[in-house]
């Protein structure tokens, strides 16, 4: 009945369920997508409501290069939990948060030319990747299982 059923099928199966899986707790996060015009040595902020806790994420972009973005967090009590300046084009930074409240991403354009930014602030969920990893890696072990057993009856020959 399940002839056509092999391991190396059963492998790619379950690592394709695990990634969408992966997939599907990321895209259910809270985040927060913006785009924002900044001119030179002025401001803007947004706030986003976390639960609990855990490790949130910026990815910032921009439209050009050579920028200096001031980039802050802070708490619900106005307390800085991060702090970086931003030089690139695109970049992804990580903060950990350990109460529910609003947090706030805070941005100072530093460069001397205005700035267009994409920016995206939310929760990892980093909690709920526990099982699907562990999927992805059961998958990956039966990849390397079937291909254990496809090749060990092959004799290689080494040449003199």
């Amino acid at each position: 009945m399940f002839k056509w059923l092999t391991v190396f099928k059963i492998a790619i199966i379950v690592v394709v369920i695990g990634s969408v899986w992966t997939g599907m707790v990321f895209s259910s996060s809270t985040k927060d997508l913006r785009n924002f015009d900044i001119d030179k040595m002025n401001s803007d902020s947004m706030s986003l409501y976390l639960q609990g806790s855990g490790i949130g994420f910026y990815e910032i972009s921009s439209n050009q290069y050579n920028n200096s973005i001031l980039v802050k967090i802070l708490d619900t009590n106005g307390n800085y939990i991060g702090m970086k300046t931003i030089t690139n084009k695109e970049t992804v930074n990580y903060f950990i948060f350990d109460h529910t409240g609003e947090y706030a991403l805070e941005l100072t354009n530093l460069s001397a030319d205005p700035v267009q930014l994409t920016v995206e602030f939310g929760d990892t969920k980093y909690q709920e990747f526990g099982i699907p990893c562990i999927i992805v890696l059961v998958g990956a072990c039966l990849l390397v299982l079937s291909g254990y057993l496809r090749l060990r009856s092959y004799i290689t020959a080494h040449p003199e």
